[in-house]
C-alpha cells in the first residue's frame, strides 16, 4: 500500500472515531433530556392511587392530569426550581459546549461530524436536528426503546413520535416546530425521517412512529454508502482527457457557476450542445471535477412511469446528489423528437430534479426550467491529436508517431479515444500475456476499427474482405486508378496536415469514387481489395433500400448512415446507385426537384465524409454528367475480354484444390464475368468433392451449363468448342 493511501485510511479511521465520539456525546445529551422529562412526569403521576393498574384502568388522578393538558410554563418552572432538574440542565449545558468544541475541532481540519453535515446540506433547524437524533438513538442503543415507551406512558410505543419530539425539544415554539413534520419540510422531502402508519386504525398523526431511513442512519454513523434503489439508474462517468480548447470552456463555466453561487443558493442546469463526438460528456465531467462533484449518467428510460413511484425515486436522487456531491448527466442527443414519451420523460426529469444537472443534446433543448445553453465545438484534427497524446501519456511513445494517421482516418471524440486506448491495451495484453505490455500502432488501429463499427452495423451490411491485389484482374488503367485511390486514403496525413492542404479545404476533403460496369465485373471485389489493403472496415449500403417515395425520408436515411460512419472512417460502398441517380437535371415535376435534392445531399455528404465513399452502378449511362463531375474517381469495370478471363480462371481456384488438366484456352472462351466465373468454380469444386476425385474440365463445364441457364445465356458451339456435345448430353 502506497504512503498516500495509508495516510488516507488513517485519516478516515480517525474521523470515524471522532464522529462516533460526537454521536456518543449527543446520545448522552438526549438521555439527560429524557431524564429531566421523567422527573417532571413522576411529579405529575406520584399521587395516583391506581398507579399499579395504569394498563387496565384510567384513574381519576390520571383523568385530571389528562384534562389539564400539557402546562409548558409549569414544566419550565419545574426545570428551573427542582434541584435535580437544575443539575441536569447544568450538565446539558456543559455537554453542549463540549459538542461545539468537538465540531469546531473537526471543522478546522475540514471534516465536520456527519450530523452537522446533514444539517448544512439540507438546511435543518435545531428542532429538526434533534428529531434526527431522537430517531437515531434506538439504532445506537436499544434501551432508548423502553425509555420512549416510559416517557410516552405506553409500553407499546417504543419508538419516536412527533409528540415525543415536541415535548422534548419544542419548548414554547410548538407551532413552528410542527412545520418540521409537514410533507414539504427537509425531513420529509428528502426522506431523512419516514413516518409510518400507526399501530391501530385512527391513530393520531402526532402518535405515528417515526423511522430513520437506513441510508441516513448509516450516514450518521459515518458510512456514506450509495442508496442501491437509486444507483440502478446511475452510471459513474470516469474522467477522460480533453483538449486545451475544452479546458478553456470548462474554466469559463466554473467561474460563472462559482460567481453565481456567491449571489445566493443556486443549482445550475446546463445544456451542452454539440454533434456526436464533440465531447459534451467529457466537458461536463471535467467541470464537475473542478467543482468538487462527481458526474453520473442518469438513464431516464429506466425511471418508473409517471406517478408516486417516479416522484419518490426523484426525491431519493435529490438526496443522493446532496449526500454524495453528485451531478446528473441526461443524454438527450439521440432522442427521437417524434417519440413523445421519451421527450416527456426527459423534460419531466429536467424540471423536477432540483440538482446540478447537465443536459447533452445535438440542438438546444427547450424546457420550462432555465437552462444555461452552451455549444461544445467538435474537436478538430489538432485537438484530437492532443487528446490522443494525453490518453497515451506514460507510454514509451511508439504509437504516438501514428497518431496523425489515426486522426485522419477515425473522427473520434474524447470518450471514444479513451475507449480505443483501453481496447488497445487489452489487445496488447492478449497478444503478449504481459500486464505491462504497451499497445502498438497496429493494436490501436484495430481497436479504433472495433470502436468505429458499433453503430454502423445497425444501418449497413459489413463485408469482410478476403481478396488482395493479386486476386483481382482488371485492365491496367482501372487497376492503376484503384491503387491511386488507395494511395490518397493512405497519404491524407501528409497532404492535408504536413503539406497544409487541410487548412485550405474547408470542405471537399472526402475521397469519392464511382465504380461502373456490368454485374459481376468486380466492383464489390475491388472495394474489398481496398479495404483489405488499407485495413479498414467495408460497409455495403443498398441505395435501393434507402430511397423512399416520401419527401425528405431519403435524406433522413442517408443522414443516419453518414452520421454513424463519420467516426469510423470505414469505406462506404453504395450499391445500386442508379436507384437514386439518373437524368435528374431537367425538372419536370416536384418529384424530379426533390430527387435532385436527394442526389445533391448524397454528393455533399460524400464530399465532406472523412473516409472513402464509393458509388456502384451497372448503368453509367443513366447518370447525369453534372453529378459525375463532382466525384473524384470514375473507374470503369468492363466485361472481361478473353485474356482477362484467362487470368481470372487461373486465380479463381485456391492452391489447396486438386485440379487435373484444366484447359484455360477453352475456359477463356466462355463469355462469363468474374462473378459468374467464381460461381462456376465453386459449384465445380462441390461436384468434384462429391465424386471424391480431382477437379477437372468435366466438373467445370457441368457447373458452367448451370450458370448459363441461370443468366439466360445460350450455349453455342463457338464458345464451348470440344465440350459442346458434353453439355448437351
Amino acid at each position: 500500500m502506497r504512503s498516500n493511501e495509508k495516510a488516507h485510511y488513517a485519516s478516515e479511521s480517525l474521523w470515524l472515531e471522532a464522529n462516533q465520539t460526537y454521536l456518543n456525546w449527543e446520545v448522552r445529551r438526549l438521555r439527560l433530556l429524557l431524564q429531566r422529562r421523567v422527573l417532571w412526569l413522576r411529579r405529575l403521576w406520584r399521587h395516583d392511587p391506581l398507579e399499579n393498574y395504569q394498563g387496565l384502568v384510567i384513574s381519576e388522578a390520571q383523568a385530571d392530569w389528562l384534562l389539564a393538558g400539557e402546562d409548558r410554563q409549569a414544566e419550565a418552572r419545574f426545570y428551573r426550581e427542582d434541584p435535580k432538574a437544575a443539575e441536569i440542565d447544568r450538565v446539558i449545558e456543559e455537554l453542549e459546549k463540549e459538542l461545539a468544541r468537538q465540531a469546531q475541532a473537526l471543522a478546522e481540519v475540514g471534516t465536520l461530524p456527519a450530523l452537522e453535515v446533514l444539517v448544512r446540506l439540507f438546511g435543518l433547524t435545531p428542532f429538526e436536528r434533534n428529531v434526527l437524533l431522537l430517531c437515531l438513538a434506538p439504532e445506537l442503543d436499544q434501551t432508548f426503546e423502553r425509555l420512549y415507551a416510559y416517557v410516552q406512558d405506553d409500553v407499546t410505543r417504543k419508538y419516536a413520535t412527533p409528540h415525543l419530539a415536541l415535548t422534548l425539544f419544542a419548548g414554547d415554539g410548538e407551532v413552528e416546530a410542527w412545520n418540521g413534520f409537514l410533507p414539504g419540510s427537509p425531513l420529509r422531502r428528502f426522506r431523512l425521517v419516514i413516518p409510518e402508519a400507526g399501530p391501530l386504525p385512527g391513530t393520531a398523526q402526532g402518535a405515528y412512529p417515526m423511522r430513520l431511513d437506513g441510508r441516513i442512519a448509516d450516514y450518521l454513523r459515518g458510512i456514506n454508502r450509495p442508496d442501491e434503489r437509486v444507483f440502478d439508474l446511475l452510471r459513474p462517468m470516469p474522467p477522460v482527457p480533453i483538449s486545451q480548447s475544452h479546458h478553456k470552456l470548462v474554466d469559463q463555466l466554473r467561474c460563472f457557476i462559482e460567481t453565481s453561487a456567491r449571489r445566493g443558493p443556486w443549482l445550475p442546469a446546463l445544456n451542452l450542445i454539440g454533434p456526436p463526438g464533440a465531447g459534451k460528456r467529457a466537458v461536463g465531467r471535467a467541470l464537475c471535477n473542478r467543482l468538487g462533484r462527481q458526474l453520473y449518467s442518469l438513464d431516464v428510460a429506466r425511471l418508473p412511469a409517471p406517478g408516486p413511484e417516479r416522484q419518490e425515486m426523484m426525491l431519493l436522487m435529490e438526496r443522493e446528489a446532496a449526500l454524495l456531491q453528485m451531478a446528473f448527466y441526461l443524454d438527450a442527443a439521440d432522442v427521437d423528437l417524434s417519440d413523445k414519451t421519451a421527450v416527456a420523460s426527459i423534460a419531466d426529469a429536467i424540471e423536477r430534479l432540483v440538482v446540478f444537472l447537465v443536459v447533452g443534446s445535438s440542438d438546444s433543448w427547450q424546457s420550462e426550467r432555465e437552462l444555461l445553453a452552451l455549444r461544445v465545438p467538435k474537436p478538430d484534427a489538432n485537438a484530437q491529436r492532443e487528446i490522443w497524446r494525453r490518453a497515451l501519456a506514460g507510454m514509451d511513445g511508439s504509437p504516438n508517431g501514428h497518431i496523425g494517421a489515426i486522426v485522419q482516418q477515425f473522427d473520434f471524440g474524447p470518450k471514444v479515444i479513451t475507449r480505443a486506448v483501453a481496447a488497445g491495451k487489452a489487445r496488447a495484453l492478449l497478444r503478449t500475456a504481459d500486464d505491462g505490455a504497451e499497445p502498438t500502432a497496429d493494436d490501436l488501429w484495430q481497436a479504433c476499427r472495433e470502436q468505429a463499427g458499433l453503430h454502423l452495423d445497425e444501418l449497413a451490411q459489413r463485408i469482410t474482405p478476403g481478396y488482395g491485389w493479386e486476386d483481382i484482374v482488371l485492365p491496367e488503367d482501372a487497376f492503376r486508378q484503384l491503387q491511386e485511390i488507395s494511395a490518397q486514403v493512405a497519404n491524407r496525413p501528409k497532404v492535408y496536415e504536413a503539406w497544409g492542404f487541410g487548412a485550405k479545404l474547408n470542405r471537399g476533403r472526402g475521397i469519392s469514387a464511382l465504380f461502373s460496369g456490368p454485374s459481376g465485373t468486380g466492383k464489390t471485389m475491388a472495394a474489398g481489395v481496398l479495404a483489405n489493403h488499407l485495413e479498414l472496415d467495408l460497409y455495403r449500403v443498398d441505395l435501393a433500400g434507402v430511397v423512399s417515395k416520401y419527401i425528405g425520408e431519403t435524406e433522413k436515411n442517408l443522414r443516419k448512415v453518414f452520421d454513424a460512419a463519420e467516426q469510423s472512417g470505414a469505406i462506404l460502398f453504395f450499391d445500386e446507385a442508379d436507384a437514386l441517380f439518373g437524368k435528374r437535371s431537367e425538372v419536370k415535376d416536384s418529384h424530379d426537384r426533390y430527387a435532385n435534392i436527394e442526389v445533391n445531399y448524397l454528393l455533399q455528404r460524400m464530399e465532406d465524409y472523412g473516409g472513402l465513399a464509393i458509388l456502384a452502378t451497372n448503368r453509367k449511362s443513366a447518370l447525369d454528367g453534372a453529378f459525375m463531375r463532382r466525384l473524384r474517381f470514375l473507374v470503369d469495370f468492363p466485361f472481361p475480354n478473353a485474356e482477362d478471363r484467362r487470368g481470372i480462371w487461373r486465380k479463381v481456384f485456391p492452391e489447396e484444390v486438386p485440379v487435373d488438366g484444366l484447359d484455360y484456352d477453352s475456359l477463356s472462351r466462355l463469355e462469363l464475368a468474374g462473378g459468374n466465373i467464381r460461381n462456376v468454380a465453386l459449384n465445380a469444386a462441390f461436384l468434384a468433392a462429391s465424386e471424391d476425385g480431382p477437379l477437372g474440365m468435366v466438373h467445370i463445364m457441368r457447373a458452367a451449363r448451370r450458370e448459363y441457364a441461370k443468366i439466360d445465356k445460350m450455349i453455342t458451339e463457338g464458345e464451348w468448342g470440344p465440350y459442346y456435345e458434353l453439355v448437351r448430353s
